[in-house]
């Protein structure tokens, strides 16, 4: 085995960063807004935590291989009900991360272009066959590329970040409300998950837990640093109420993304356009992925429970729900990110693994008390933003 330099944490720690500074950034700040933003440093801090923990757990507790899924993970550890739950879970999140970059393209392109603002569902219709066409003739083009679509994410993010502090006013920063706050916690989640790539980026570092777990801190720690950034230019920038149509309030009632809402107060074409940039290549190199990962988690599942093997069949299944659900919920971009982040996501990767580390404590006495107070910690978190989460979406629904 060769040795681990820093230069080699370093270098898979923007593995790391690349997967956290996604299209989760556009939403956060809408949610975050809603509580103020101490209340939402606190809670993204909090949520970021549980993240961190949950990672170190899955890097010391897979097997040294590259090929890694979830619920294999958690029905050795758990057993098989832990494994259906973590198969339905997946299927939260694949299908609710699709619906909501097909939502929100068609909401933010509708958004900065007014002469389109009446063709949602013309666009959302457009994208969605893109995006399935790349899943089924480009994924090899974007693996080949990837290099290539993290460097436009990241140039066009920091610029997004560097243009926008035009109308900065720190007296916004000001406003808080405790009781909104449980609205950022999900989204928090959907921003710090990259707990897919945690083989390659184990396989990288030679499958060395404790380089493994440094690179998984530096990256995670850097989407943190970067992603407050944001939130801090956006909650100084947009008005949380006010008569304009550019307010937290607003935006967050009408789903949309954060790049909104600063493009028509900021008046910055630089911004716009690059606000625009990133929001197409976040979510369509997302788009794809995770397109591909429903697509095989499907065909898989159709095969090892229905004996079935047709393609068709396969594609129907995947993508039909997705633009159907998009089609009748054409704003239901943060509301998607929500379900997946406070459901999916929260159960996946907070209380499972809650479980597991209260279950294993008793194996460390050394380290018993530490992994107790870490354990209870991330299930009473998650708990509370499961329950929230199904609270929320049971009263809108009424």
């Amino acid at each position: 085995m060769s040795a681990i330099t820093s230069k080699n944490i370093f270098m898979s720690s923007l593995l790391v960063l690349g997967n956290v500074l996604g299209v989760g950034v556009l939403a956060l700040p809408i949610a975050a807004g809603l509580g103020g933003f101490i209340p939402a440093v606190i809670g993204i801090f909090g949520v970021w935590l549980i993240m961190l923990f949950s990672a170190w757990l899955i890097v010391y507790r897979m097997e040294g291989s590259q090929h890694h899924d979830m619920p294999s993970f958690y029905k050795r550890e758990l057993g098989v009900s832990a494994k259906w739950l973590a198969i339905a879970c997946n299927l939260i999140i694949l299908y609710g991360v699709l619906v909501a970059y097909v939502s929100g393209i068609s909401t933010m392109v509708s958004s900065l272009f007014t002469v389109l603002a009446s063709h949602k569902h013309i666009i959302m219709f457009i994208y969605f066959c893109i995006g399935v066409s790349l899943i089924a003739f480009g994924i090899k083009i974007l693996k080949k590329s990837i290099l290539f679509v993290i460097s436009v994410i990241w140039i066009s993010f920091f610029i997004m970040i560097a243009t926008s502090f035009g109308h900065f006013h720190g007296s916004y920063l000001a406003y808080s409300s405790w009781e909104c706050l449980p609205a950022c916690l999900p989204l928090a989640i959907s921003a710090f998950h990259f707990h897919n790539i945690i083989p390659t980026v184990s396989k990288s570092l030679d499958f060395d837990k404790k380089a493994t777990c440094k690179a998984i801190l530096v990256g995670v720690t850097m989407g943190l640093i970067i992603n407050l950034t944001w939130i801090i230019v956006a909650l100084a920038t947009i008005p949380e109420t006010g008569k304009g149509i550019d307010t937290i309030v607003f935006a967050n009632v009408h789903s949309l993304t954060a790049n909104v809402p600063l493009s028509h107060i900021l008046h910055n074409k630089v911004f716009t356009v690059f606000g625009l940039i990133f929001g197409i290549f976040a979510v369509t190199s997302s788009f794809m992925t995770n397109g591909a990962g429903l697509w095989g988690y499907i065909d898989d599942l159709l095969f090892t429970y229905f004996k079935k093997n047709n393609p068709v069949l396969v594609a129907a299944v995947s993508f039909l729900p997705v633009i159907i659900v998009a089609f009748v919920y054409p704003a239901i971009f943060l509301t998607a990110l929500s379900i997946v982040g406070g459901i999916g996501e929260d159960i996946l990767f907070g209380i499972l693994p809650s479980i597991i580390i209260l279950k294993i404590s008793k194996n460390y006495p050394k380290y018993s008390k530490i992994l107790n107070l870490v354990g209870i910690y991330m299930l009473v978190v998650s708990a509370f933003i499961l329950i929230y989460v199904i609270y929320q979406k049971l009263i809108s629904s009424r």
